[in-house]
């Protein structure tokens, strides 16, 4: 790889627009939702689906389910995501009051 093609992957990696906001996993057969919120959505579901599977998720009641059920048993989803135009601008708060939000709108969801 040389320095130009180095720069160009950087320069992309900078101006990549991830989504950002509220992900769920969900157990079909039981109902229950774990939200949280995310900064990059893709590699939330990524990251969460290797701990399952590898049952190392810190989350005691979700690995339990996901033991009983298997991937197959779960949908990993986004329920809300934010606009914007330049991620800095996003506060924390932001993303605090949309899962705020989205715990209400689904009563069988839980924080994760």
């Amino acid at each position: 790889m040389d320095k130009t093609e180095k720069k160009e992957i950087i320069s992309g990696w900078k101006e990549r627009h991830p989504e950002i906001g509220v992900v769920a996993a969900k157990c079909t057969a039981t109902e229950e939702m774990f939200l949280t919120t995310s900064r990059d959505t893709k590699n939330w579901f990524n990251r969460h689906k290797f701990e399952l599977i590898g049952q190392k998720h810190r989350n005691k009641r979700l690995q339990e389910l996901w033991n009983l059920y298997g991937e197959t048993g779960f949908e990993l989803f986004t329920v809300s995501d934010l606009k914007y135009k330049d991620s800095n601008d996003i506060k924390t708060d932001d993303l605090k009051e949309l899962l705020d939000l989205c715990l209400q709108a689904n009563p069988n969801s839980q924080k994760l």
